[in-house]
């Protein structure tokens, strides 16, 4: 069972997404993201995220993710951090900033 001592570890930040496109690998549609987290540099993420999205609106756009994991490979792309979002009946609805913040923020 998880600790707060294993929550220490980890670090929920947002990040603005510079590149997006379709991981045609994934076995359920995913895109491949790149992400500015600022100080953390460019992270990279497979997220689900398709149903509400396209891959030429996420550029510019801010999301809010747990970084500090170990990275991941899911369909041959490496994924550094766990992009939020909300589960709904129509697909995940991503947690985003509601103002423009610094790349690498931390969320309280």
């Amino acid at each position: 069972m998880p600790t707060i001592a294993d929550w220490h570890d980890l670090r929920v930040r947002a990040g603005t997404v510079v590149r997006a496109e379709p991981n045609t690998a994934a076995h359920h549609p995913a895109f491949r993201l790149w992400i500015d987290f600022g100080d953390l540099g460019v992270l990279q993420s497979s997220a689900k995220i398709t149903d509400h999205y396209d891959a030429d609106s996420l550029p510019g756009t801010q999301v809010v993710a747990v970084t500090g994991f170990d990275p991941l490979h899911v369909a041959g792309f490496r994924s550094d951090v766990l992009v939020l979002g909300v589960i709904t009946d129509g697909g995940v609805v991503l947690l985003r900033p509601d103002r423009p913040v610094a790349p690498g923020s931390t969320v309280a």
